[in-house]
């Protein structure tokens, strides 16, 4: 009985081993994955003063002028100014102590009576995060390039400002 048994052993392995080959065997698992967001206020901006460069009487040459964030104007000479320049002041509201960045748009035009002029070079004195009750104050000075023999009149325009998180 054993000689019969060890003669059915080769036969039954064989066939064991056929089906473990023939029969992928499949393993898996499954985990769950954790998914959250958090939704913050958007950052809102609201400009309090608008940029003024004042009255100004160009040379026939025409030239830049400076505005700071603190309202001085410079010039490369031989501009004469009256009344009081202003930089534009904004307010901005978004989260407590969050980093932030201030960007401004290019391309910028004043237009009126005469050829249009580019205004550009943007600064501003913003801190580099929103203060402890989530606000953000600062002026913005500009660069504003008056043409050769640029007709008088009254010139307007806008500009972007950018609050990033």
């Amino acid at each position: 009985m054993l000689a019969r048994a060890s003669s059915r052993s080769p036969a039954l392995a064989a066939g064991a081993l056929a089906l473990v080959l023939g029969t992928p065997v499949a393993l898996a698992t499954t985990e769950r994955g954790r998914a959250s967001a958090t939704i913050v206020q958007g950052i809102v901006v609201t400009e309090a003063v608008p940029m003024s460069f004042a009255a100004v009487a160009p040379p026939p040459s025409g030239g830049a002028i400076v505005l700071s964030t603190a309202g001085t104007i410079k010039s490369s000479g031989g501009f004469a100014f009256r009344g009081t320049p202003a930089p534009g002041a904004f307010n901005a509201r978004g989260l407590p102590h969050h980093p932030t960045s201030v960007s401004f748009s290019t391309g910028n035009l004043v237009t009126g009576p005469g050829p249009a002029m580019r205004l550009g070079t943007f600064t501003n004195n913003a801190a580099s995060a929103f203060d402890g009750t989530a606000n953000l104050n600062f002026a913005v000075g500009a660069t504003l390039v008056i043409n050769p023999n640029q007709t008088p009149g009254q010139y307007t325009g806008t500009y972007a400002v950018t609050v990033n998180f």
